[in-house]
């Protein structure tokens, strides 16, 4: 009989567009996990076997490590977040409101602004170089894949600033905030 009356309650929300955003953001969030610990699994197998006397790049690649484990943390975090807000816990609404708008000025705007500055710098270095000498038909079509590359990545940011801001938005309004239960 519990289970009916959960399964009653749940059902009278109805359809929620917010859910599904959260629910790709836990996807995406569990994804960069993993690219996270993958990577710095990599990293560690270089370091591991390098001499002592290789100070810079021993240097180098615990900066990659530190990095590695930092946004491993994050994107963890944004999992059990989000997790807490597909459970509807009373504590994650807050989070991931925060999180939401973090990840719109942090990742979106401030990534993007830095991605499209790199994509500057890049395309002047590439039309130098191109300019001095003409490049083969395998330099242009990895030139042509990395340029749509770029833009989808700036594409996605753009895209996500204002969904993520309307989350945090919508988690505030009061007939979301009444979906939301106290921990017991």
């Amino acid at each position: 009989m519990p289970l009916m009356a959960r399964a009653e309650a749940s059902r009278r929300d109805g359809f929620s567009f917010w859910r599904i955003v959260v629910w790709l953001m836990l996807l995406l969030a569990a994804y960069g996990c993993l690219q996270y610990l993958l990577h710095a699994q990599q990293v560690w197998r270089t370091l591991h076997p390098l001499p002592a006397s290789n100070a810079e790049d021993i240097t180098q690649l615990q900066k990659m490590l530190a990095w590695d484990v930092v946004y491993f943390v994050a994107s963890f975090a944004l999992v059990v977040i989000c997790a807490g807000a597909i459970l509807r816990q009373a504590w994650a609404r807050v989070s991931l409101q925060v999180a939401s708008v973090l990840l719109a000025v942090g990742w979106g705007l401030v990534g993007g602004v830095l991605l499209y500055a790199h994509w500057r710098e890049f395309s002047q270095a590439v039309a130098l170089t191109n300019a001095q000498d003409a490049l083969d038909q395998a330099s242009q079509m990895a030139l042509a894949h990395m340029r749509r590359s770029f833009l989808m990545a700036l594409g996605i940011k753009v895209a996500c600033i204002p969904v993520l801001l309307w989350l945090a938005w919508w988690l505030g309004q009061p007939q979301t905030r009444a979906q939301f239960r106290k921990l017991r």
